[in-house]
């Protein structure tokens, strides 16, 4: 895995720039093999579900967020310094804050703003 173009991804997912993060992840999936390319797999979906909540597409958001908790939760508590239990535990909520909304019960606003990517800084 190359680690600079990891932390960029970090960073830019963290600045909000979901559409970068996606590419960048989708440049180190595609050089990665077994399961680390399956870890970027997934942040991609993870990032592609955040760009597609702050654009207000909530269908497409709900539906990215979740392939991304699933092919994420092999990886808990963390993964290469990434901190993936508190990271899904934050989309999980996501999920359920769409649906909710879907359902009328609160509005499309008050759902939850998009997690921080967290380390343990030793990468």
């Amino acid at each position: 895995m190359n680690t600079e173009k990891f932390l960029e991804g970090i960073r830019l997912f963290n600045e909000g720039k979901f559409f970068e993060c996606h590419d960048l992840f989708e440049e180190i999936w595609m050089s990665e093999e077994g399961s680390d390319a399956e870890f970027f797999r997934a942040l991609i979906h993870c990032a592609v579900g955040c760009y597609h909540l702050r654009n207000g597409n909530y269908r497409g958001a709900k539906s990215q967020l979740i392939k991304g908790i699933r092919k994420l939760q092999p990886y808990e508590p963390e993964h290469h310094g990434l901190r993936i239990s508190r990271f899904l535990h934050f989309f999980h909520d996501v999920v359920l804050d769409i649906e909710r909304a879907e359902q009328g019960q609160i509005k499309p606003e008050d759902i939850r703003e998009v997690p921080l990517m967290e380390t343990n800084n030793t990468i």
